[in-house]
C-alpha cells in the first residue's frame, strides 16, 4: 500500500504542502566491486529479505500563474531485510562468511532522493477540470547501501564486517534530467482519473571524481503511476491507484565496479492539502 501525494485544482490555494507514505514491492539486483574482488549479484526483494520497500514524501507545490507550477519533493526511503546464503558472497571487497545472517539496514538518512520540477498546462481547458501538463526537471538521490554480515574466518559476532560493507552511491551521483507528462480526466461527480509519467537518463558520463582513476557513471529513473482522485473539498484530495518505479545507477572505474537495479510496484493511497 502507498500513501503518496495529489495536487489540487488551480482554482485551489497557491501553495500545496505535502505528506505521503509509499510500501511497494522491490525487485532488482546490487553488485559492488572493490579493485580485483569482483561482487557477487545479490538479488533486492525476498532474496535478501527484503519484503518491502518504505517511502516517506515531504514536499510542495507552488501554483503559479497561467497553468504554471514549481513542485519539489524530499523522499526518504527505508530498505531493511535479513537472510542466510549457502555459499559465500562478496560486497566491497569483503568475503561474507555462508550459514551466516547477511543484513540490509540501509534507512532513510542514507538513502534519499531529490526531485524538482516545472509544471506547466499543455492545453486550455473550459471546465478547469480535464487537464494534460507537461513536466521538466531533474532528481538527485542520495544512496549509501549498508550490508553487514560476517567476514569468511571471522572468530565470533564482534568482527562483523559493519561499515567495512557499505557503499556510498551518492559519491559518484549526478542530477538526472526528467520529462514527463500529467494527465488528470473527470469521469463521475468530483471524481478524476490521474495518470503520470516521469523518465530520465544519463548516458555513460565522467562523474568528475576520481576514485583509482576517473569515475564514469550511467544512471536511469523511471515513475508512473495510474489511478483516481477524488475531491472532498475545494483544499483536499483523496487519490489511490497503481504505481511502478525504476532505478538504475551503474559506477566504473579502475578500483570501483558498482551497479544498482531496483524496480518496486505495488498500490498507492495519496491525500494533499492547500493552504
Amino acid at each position: 500500500m502507498v500513501l503518496s501525494i495529489a495536487t489540487l485544482p488551480v482554482c485551489a490555494a497557491p501553495w500545496h504542502w505535502q505528506f505521503g507514505l509509499d510500501r511497494g514491492v522491490p525487485g532488482g539486483f546490487i553488485k559492488v566491486r572493490e579493485n580485483a574482488v569482483d561482487g557477487t549479484s545479490l538479488p533486492l526483494g525476498p532474496g535478501l529479505g527484503i519484503d518491502y520497500v518504505q517511502r516517506l514524501h515531504l514536499g510542495a507545490i507552488d501554483k503559479l500563474a497561467r497553468g504554471r507550477a514549481l513542485v519539489l519533493q524530499l523522499d526518504l526511503v527505508r530498505l531493511h531485510g535479513e537472510t542466510v546464503f549457502p555459499t559465500p558472497v562478496y560486497f566491497n571487497g569483503v568475503g561474507l562468511a555462508a550459514g551466516r545472517p547477511v543484513i540490509t539496514d540501509t534507512n532513510p538518512v542514507n538513502n534519499w532522493q531529490i526531485t524538482a520540477l516545472y509544471r506547466q498546462r499543455l492545453f486550455p481547458d473550459t471546465t478547469g477540470r480535464v487537464r494534460l501538463d507537461g513536466e521538466l526537471g531533474f532528481t538527485y538521490v542520495g544512496l549509501t547501501y549498508n550490508l553487514q554480515g560476517y567476514p569468511v574466518g571471522a572468530a565470533n559476532p564482534s568482527q562483523l564486517s559493519g561499515a567495512t560493507t557499505r557503499e556510498d552511491f551518492i559519491t559518484q551521483e549526478l542530477p538526472v534530467p526528467l520529462a514527463g507528462a500529467r494527465l488528470r480526466w473527470p469521469f463521475a461527480h468530483d471524481w478524476d482519473i490521474d495518470a503520470e509519467y516521469l523518465g530520465g537518463h544519463l548516458p555513460r558520463l565522467y562523474s568528475l571524481r576520481n576514485e583509482g582513476g576517473k569515475v564514469y557513471v550511467t544512471q536511469s529513473n523511471m515513475e508512473s503511476r495510474l489511478g483516481l482522485l477524488h475531491e472532498l473539498d475545494n483544499r483536499l484530495r483523496l487519490g489511490f491507484g497503481w504505481y511502478d518505479r525504476y532505478y538504475m545507477q551503474h559506477e566504473q572505474s579502475a578500483q570501483d565496479g558498482n551497479y544498482i537495479r531496483m524496480n518496486e510496484h505495488g498500490l498507492y493511497l495519496n491525500l494533499s492539502y492547500g493552504f
